[in-house]
């Protein structure tokens, strides 16, 4: 969400004035203004502890009704913020994921307009009574995928008129194919890139990878990303779909950082190598000397990695699962598989890796599609339709 928001106000600031309104570690509120973006950034120190009792005063709550349902949910942040919108005299007020912040941000903005962008699937499933008043509130309801927008549309018919998808974007020239393709370790590399938790399939990718290596040996894979694992109530607890739900077993016994430190170890530490989070142009380096790209997610809704390996000229091999179909034309850009089936990824990692022609032309497709696309300045371009149409 943060390259988002950078991306897309920095080019937002070339036509109208952007201030961004955002988070510090620090104990004091800074302004700082880059590409000309003003950014207003405040500690959230009180809101790190309110948080922290919430959840263990919380946790035999109903899970729709639990921290991330709550108008307490960053209240001292959504405070600040909504001050600072009316400082500024703002026309349009964009909030990210956070329904709770708009009857605060409506009472002391009256005349602005509010939009609303999920990256999340927060509003088809947390408690519909909680979100009915505040969507009241809203001019306009952004989703980073068809598939989010679609369910919002459903469950809320009313509001289905004030429903926009604006997909999420790659920089084509940062993340662009290698100039030639000498690489030697070009066909013996996969990439996996996001965050180390339940949902994102890791463990899956490991088991696959498994059987991968019985047919290549030769082959490695690299884990590109932190170990950042989303709280339960986030997304595992309150998601309808029982194969996510049944990720709750990692947050019950062993931690899942651990999970898979443990499961490295039984036979996978010379094949596998755990990067960490990197910056984005040493990540583009690292997909241009790879074979193919592997997303094995339980729950996406978008998937950056994604569009990003497209641009790079990296086929692709992900679930079948929230937004990636809408990124990945199945037989043409990559493949797409069944979730949480360990055997299926494998075949489709093999078939890439072992048919050349295909994993090269699902490549140069790719590249095109993310150009045609996902090109920031499409996402920019229509944003601003959805602007201006209020």
């Amino acid at each position: 969400m943060g390259r988002w928001v950078w991306e897309v106000s920095r080019r937002l600031a070339r036509s109208c004035e952007v201030v961004v309104f955002s988070s510090t570690r620090g104990n004091e509120q800074a302004t700082e203004r880059w590409e000309g973006v003003r950014f207003i950034q405040v500690p959230l120190n009180a809101d790190v502890r309110l948080l922290r009792v919430m959840r263990r005063a919380w946790r035999l709550r109903n899970a729709r009704r639990r921290a991330v349902a709550s108008n307490l949910y960053y209240r001292f942040y959504a405070m600040r913020a909504a001050s600072a919108f009316r400082t500024q005299a703002c026309d349009i007020i964009h909030i990210q994921n956070f329904s709770q912040f708009v009857p605060l941000v409506r009472r002391i903005n009256p005349h602005a307009k509010i939009v609303l962008h999920m990256h999340a699937k927060w509003l088809v499933q947390l408690d519909r009574d909680l979100l009915e008043s505040r969507l009241a509130d809203v001019d306009a309801i952004v989703g980073n995928s068809e598939y989010v927008t679609k369910a919002i549309r459903q469950r809320f018919p009313r509001l289905a008129s004030r429903c926009d998808t604006v997909f999420n974007g790659v920089d084509i020239d940062a993340f662009c194919p290698p100039a030639d393709d000498s690489c030697s370790s070009k066909r013996t590399l996969i990439v996996y890139v996001g965050r180390l938790s339940p949902e994102k399939g890791v463990h899956v990718l490991l088991d696959a990878f498994e059987i991968v290596l019985a047919s290549r040996p030769g082959i490695y894979l690299e884990l590109i990303g932190g170990p950042y694992v989303a709280p339960s109530d986030v997304i595992v607890d309150i998601d309808d779909d029982p194969t996510v739900r049944e990720l709750s077993r990692f947050y019950r016994n062993e931690d899942y950082t651990e999970f898979l430190q443990r499961r490295l170890r039984m036979g996978l530490e010379t094949k596998v190598t755990c990067l960490g989070a990197m910056c984005h142009p040493e990540l583009a380096n690292n997909l241009r000397r790879a074979a193919l790209l592997v997303t094995p997610s339980l729950f996406e809704t978008f998937g950056m990695p994604v569009v990003e390996a497209m641009a790079t000229g990296l086929p692709v091999v992900a679930s079948r699962v929230g937004g990636l179909p809408e990124l990945v034309v199945d037989e043409e850009t990559g493949l797409l598989v069944d979730s949480d089936n360990p055997v299926a990824l494998a075949q489709a990692m093999l078939r890439l890796l072992n048919d050349l022609t295909s994993s090269e032309s699902m490549g140069k497709a790719g590249r095109l599609r993310a150009e045609q696309f996902f090109a920031w300045e499409r996402t920019v371009a229509k944003l601003q339709s959805v602007y201006a149409a209020l």
